[in-house]
């Protein structure tokens, strides 16, 4: 039936390049590919590419926007997600933790308002058999 497509990046539009690229890299560990006046590539430790542009910060998205609205990590331990939640705790000291089903979950955001939500184990470890209400 031809060749399988997969997801290998997203572009997000940030306020502040730079603050930006500092979140991503400190919390998620990822490198600096390429990064301009105005861009930059960033690669996750798994070698997804996340592209961050920057735009000024708008407060609402208009009736015709469509796009990306949140991007969902996943770790391999439990361990992981505790350092994670520390790293973003740093940034943003309400963030909030739980486990449902089975499923942990870390819920916070990035420099920009972006909702940051990260989740052990990752879905290969335990598939998702609902879909979690705070994703409605």
């Amino acid at each position: 039936m031809g060749t399988e497509a997969r997801v290998a990046s997203c572009l997000m539009r940030v306020s502040d390049l730079d603050r930006s690229v500092n979140f991503y890299c400190d919390v998620f560990g990822c490198r600096i590919a390429i990064h301009e006046s105005d861009a930059a590539l960033l690669i996750t430790p798994d070698g997804f590419q996340i592209y961050l542009r920057s735009h000024e910060a708008s407060s609402t998205r208009g009736i015709g926007d469509v796009g990306v609205e949140q991007i969902i990590w996943s770790v391999d331990s439990d361990d992981e997600l505790q350092q994670i939640e520390q790293r973003l705790r740093a940034y943003y000291p309400s963030t909030y933790s739980n486990t449902v089903n089975g499923i942990s979950f870390v819920d916070s955001v990035d420099p920009d308002g972006i909702r940051v939500l990260v989740t052990y184990p990752t879905p290969e470890q335990l598939p998702r058999e609902v879909i979690d209400k705070r994703l409605r």
